[in-house]
């Protein structure tokens, strides 16, 4: 009995491992994507994600900002393509550290709560 139990556990605790690590693999392709598409220098390295995690803390306005300044990021080209889609109050948010060049770039990016999207993105 405690054998299957212990199993038990062990399947769950895999399963929803796969599960994370399937949504932080889809996370990281969108940024490689949008990076692909939006810098102006097309050569980039990524060197590290962080791990994906989730805030509610923040509101279409602050995406809103967001979006502004880095639209007047020299690295970036002067309109970036953002997917429409519905306003959600969770999002998902991962950090990427890459290469352009000599200098090394740290950046915050948002997505929906269905991780279908990028909605905004940030400097550190």
């Amino acid at each position: 009995m405690k054998k299957t139990l212990v199993a038990i556990v062990a399947l769950v605790v895999a399963m929803a491992f796969t599960g994370c690590n399937r949504e932080k693999s889809k996370a990281e392709s969108m940024v490689k994507d949008f990076l692909k598409e939006n810098l102006v220098e097309n050569d980039f390295k990524v060197m590290d994600f962080s791990r994906l995690d989730s805030t509610t803390f923040v509101s279409d306005s602050m995406a809103h900002m967001m979006r502004m300044k880095m639209a007047n990021n020299p690295l970036f080209k002067p309109e970036m393509n953002y997917q429409k889609g519905h306003k959600t109050r969770k999002l998902y948010f991962i950090r990427v550290k890459y290469r352009i060049e000599k200098d090394t770039i740290l950046q915050t990016f948002y997505f929906d709560d269905e991780l279908s999207r990028v909605v905004s993105f940030k400097e550190g």
